[in-house]
């Protein structure tokens, strides 16, 4: 092969767990070092080339073909990579800087041939809290498969609510409301309800009624909110920003987040409001779904709408 290229993309937080293949020749590796003198001619932002290209640990991923298919075949790992990042939130929302590099590898090292810039990830409030040492890296390349082959597959059934997840995860870094909406439709193409009623009895099907809806913090802290106590006040506050409708004042309200367990409740987090609990839960409450379809081996069912109908109906 005349060709061997290689793309890259940095992790937001340092790894912790054992570097290894995930899935599909994708793995987790340390810092690359490319032989670029000049990242001015990318159009590298300086919170790009300070930031990002020191992170720690880098997704990575390689393939070897012929000169003149270079072009076709790194453009195909830097979706398939992207595509991978966006799996890799399912597993922990920590966030992405939006930049992958392709290169071609050499003795000489890794000579940079194209730069990708894609909207980043932001870290969500809880986001924000969140430790991936506490995550447990078995169920990372599940996570990762299951959205390849979503996005990979010719249903737009099961592509909708991921790409409503990285559109929303867009949106949200410069308009956070846009991207909770965006979140809460990636939730209505899942259940099919334009009620409230239903769209509440079906989120509690699919994700239990005492579920809680966020993960453990780095102290072991979760907020208390379930998934039957939020899911129709996430649908009341949809309806609100679809419509236009003023954010009424209770919304804007303080919160002070009730956290378990109660005897680290007194160690600070971000300020909230009611708002911010809805727009959190919208983000958690799709990814907790998307988990639950790939673990569950019902990709397949939501593929097709009869069955996915049948099985939403058999449980309301």
């Amino acid at each position: 092969m005349d060709f061997r290229a290689s793309v890259f993309t940095p992790l937001h937080v340092r790894w912790p767990h054992q570097q290894r293949e995930i899935t599909q020749g994708i793995r987790i590796t340390d810092r690359p070092t490319f032989n670029e003198e000049s990242w001015d001619f990318w159009n590298l932002r300086r919170t790009e080339t300070e930031d990002a290209l020191n992170r720690s640990h880098w997704l990575r991923i390689d393939a070897d073909c012929e000169f003149h298919e270079k072009d076709a075949v790194l453009n195909n790992l830097v979706a398939i990579l992207r595509q991978a990042m966006l799996g890799f939130q399912l597993w922990c929302p920590i966030g992405w800087d939006g930049i992958i590099i392709g290169a071609r590898r050499s003795e000489a090292g890794l000579k940079v041939e194209t730069v990708s810039i894609p909207e980043p990830y932001p870290r969500s409030l809880w986001g924000r809290m969140l430790d991936i040492e506490r995550c447990d890296a078995a169920q990372l390349p599940a996570f990762v498969e299951g959205t390849l082959a979503a996005l990979g597959s010719t249903s737009t059934r099961q592509k909708n609510p991921f790409q409503f997840l990285e559109i929303g995860l867009q949106s949200a870094v410069n308009h956070y409301r846009a991207g909770a909406l965006l979140w809460t439709v990636g939730l209505d193409g899942l259940l099919g309800a334009q009620k409230r009623d239903v769209f509440q009895a079906r989120l509690v099907q699919l994700l239990g009624e005492d579920t809680l809806v966020f993960p453990e913090d780095f102290m072991g802290r979760r907020p208390s909110y379930t998934v039957g106590f939020v899911a129709a006040k996430v649908f009341d506050w949809r309806n609100l920003i679809a419509h236009g409708t003023e954010i009424l004042e209770d919304y804007r309200k303080p919160l002070q987040l009730k956290l378990e367990p109660s005897e680290f409740a007194h160690i600070p987090v971000d300020d909230w409001t009611h708002e911010m609990l809805y727009c959190e839960s919208a983000l958690f409450m799709l990814l907790a779904s998307l988990r639950r379809i790939i673990t569950d081996g019902l990709l397949p069912t939501l593929g097709n709408k009869r069955e996915w109908d049948r099985w939403l109906r058999s449980t309301t």
